[in-house]
């Protein structure tokens, strides 16, 4: 089973918006991450499903979720970074 990774970058991005969901509404936080989990999900069955940031980081990739992109690597999966 494949599974993904968060970068330490993208994890104090994260944290930063669990910290403004705690302050603002628990359950739309909680909502956010759950869809989080599911697009990195989605990642791993269709890695292809992101486009291709290569002009920026050969083998970069990146999905658009809510007002972010999700950027990762096939190969050892990344995401996100914000």
């Amino acid at each position: 089973m494949s599974r993904y990774v968060i970068n330490v970058l993208a994890s104090q991005d994260l944290n930063e918006i669990a910290d403004y969901f705690a302050e603002n509404s628990v359950e739309a936080g909680e909502r956010f991450f759950q869809a989080f989990n599911r697009k990195c999900q989605q990642l791993i069955a269709f890695p292809n499903s992101g486009k291709s940031y290569d002009s920026i980081r050969p083998g970069l990739r990146g999905l658009s979720f809510e007002k972010y992109i999700i950027f990762y690597r096939k190969n050892g999966f990344k995401a996100p970074s914000f």
